[in-house]
């Protein structure tokens, strides 16, 4: 062999081993392929692609103007509910997201808990998306009945045909975190919305894959995935779950549905969009055995309260103190359209010459704005077990303020807080504890004083917010009293 071959060797040897470890990492990683490609979509790359795209293309505008957080959408057949999920996954355009959280049910195996897809990668004929198995491993260890069951994920359609939508909207890197229940189970639902709550962040999306009614007559069936639906974006779990128990709503994957509702104001949501209904007999024609679709999105939107609007939520606080203490019934809180009737995170406080009297407050966006200051200030003057009730005669004294709260975000570097802009609050296993924004402008608090206290609060070791189990939020707050 003369001296000019070498080259020449060394680099087929250098060929040949990428070659082979190209092929022994196929042999040896776990994907998830394809099983309903050619019959709930397209089976080749360039048909699938037109097809998604020509769903969305017939999308004209966007509904979502904040923060998208979540969606549910159908899983049916492309030709049946495929413009219905365009609906939801045209919202996805021009925003980012690393991970996406596709939830379902199993249509194929019964079993009790939750199967998260374990796999390296989900692939379809579009390509691979690679799975979070970091966030899967986490979700595992939280415990609960959370694990890997494969039968529930190859055959299963519900995950599989949300793929080419995500793939065709988020225009760069996503990791999946894919989840099928087993059952119906609320427990299962309230375990792994628990899990959720505590390891999502800003960057993922939460997206429930579910049909609505099965099988009734057109008229039967929209009525009955009207109440259903408006269950939904009005987040009254209670109602939905009583009409599911009835059977006067179905939702194939009702878990994941109820999942949804749990996490997603838990989140941050205070705004829910009914995008698109429609049902298999607006497609097909066909009106005696119809299938319910559906797309709703969960955002976050925060629009500055007026003056007008915060007179009026003290007036609501004022009211009910002085017809509570005077024995009269509650008034009637009307809030009507607009900012005071969309979901909110509020507390009121009550000062008596300068001193707490009572301060309490919901979190998260569970309520109306308006109904959330009158339950805040009733509870404020009742509940707060720190102080004795208020009386009647004490209400002449009393000055009521009110903090209308942003959505909570994760606090990735404490060098972000910022004293007199932001609350802090702090989860750590079972207990939490909160502090408003101006708590550490009155009491003259820096960063780390702040740290500790809100510890201090959740009757935490005061170093509490350094450990790794411990989950600190910040939020702003639109503080306004009488």
């Amino acid at each position: 062999m003369n001296i000019r071959s070498k080259p020449r060797f060394s680099m087929l040897v250098l060929v040949l081993m990428a070659a082979s470890s190209t092929i022994a990492f196929a042999l040896f990683s776990d994907v998830r392929l394809p099983a309903v490609a050619g019959a709930f979509y397209p089976g080749t790359r360039n048909a699938l692609a037109r097809k998604v795209d020509s769903f969305l293309e017939n999308v004209k505008q966007t509904e979502v103007k904040g923060k998208l957080i979540a969606l549910i959408v159908p899983h049916a057949g492309y030709d049946y509910s495929g413009q219905v999920a365009a609906f939801g996954y045209k919202e996805l355009e021009g925003r980012r997201f690393k991970r996406v959280i596709l939830m379902g049910a199993s249509h194929q195996v019964c079993f009790d808990g939750i199967s998260a897809g374990d796999y390296d990668r989900y692939q379809t004929p579009l390509g691979e998306v690679k799975v979070d198995r970091k966030f899967i491993d986490k979700l595992i260890k939280s415990g609960g009945k959370i694990g890997f069951i494969r039968d529930a994920h190859c055959r299963e359609h519900s995950l599989e045909v949300q793929l080419p939508f995500l793939q065709r909207t988020l225009k760069h890197d996503f990791k999946l975190v894919p989840l099928i229940f087993g059952n119906q189970s609320y427990d299962n639902c309230k375990f792994l919305a628990l899990s959720l709550i505590k390891l999502v962040d800003d960057e993922t999306l939460i997206v429930c894959s579910t049909d609505w009614s099965h099988y009734h007559d057109y008229l039967t069936a929209t009525a009955m995935d009207r109440a259903a639906i408006q269950a939904v974006v009005t987040n009254d779990i209670a109602s939905f779950a009583a009409m599911l128990e009835k059977g006067s709503c179905e939702a194939c994957a009702a878990p994941a549905v109820i999942t949804t509702m749990l996490v997603a104001p838990a989140v941050g949501a205070n705004r829910t969009y009914l995008l698109k209904y429609a049902n298999s007999g607006d497609v097909s024609g066909d009106r005696k055995k119809v299938v319910g679709y559906a797309s709703i999105a969960y955002a976050y939107e925060s629009s500055p309260l007026t003056s007008g609007q915060k007179r009026t939520l003290l007036k609501v606080a004022r009211q009910t103190l002085e017809h509570h203490l005077s024995g009269k019934k509650l008034p009637v809180v009307a809030a009507g359209a607009g900012l005071l009737a969309e979901r909110r995170g509020a507390f009121v406080t009550l000062n008596k010459h300068g001193r707490l009297r009572g301060c309490i407050g919901y979190i998260q966006p569970v309520k109306p704005l308006a109904e959330a200051v009158q339950e805040m200030a009733l509870a404020a003057a009742t509940r707060d077990d720190r102080f004795p009730p208020v009386k009647h005669e004490e209400l002449k004294d009393i000055e009521i303020e009110i903090s209308v709260l942003s959505r909570l975000e994760r606090v990735k570097d404490v060098s972000e807080i910022k004293i007199g802009r932001d609350g802090l609050y702090i989860i750590q296993g079972r207990r939490s504890g909160l502090l408003l924004p101006q708590v550490a402008t009155e009491w003259g608090y820096g960063r780390g004083e702040f740290l500790e206290q809100v510890c201090r609060k959740a009757r935490l070791d005061k170093d509490a917010w350094k450990d790794k189990d411990s989950i600190l939020y910040r939020f702003t707050a639109d503080i306004f009293h009488e």
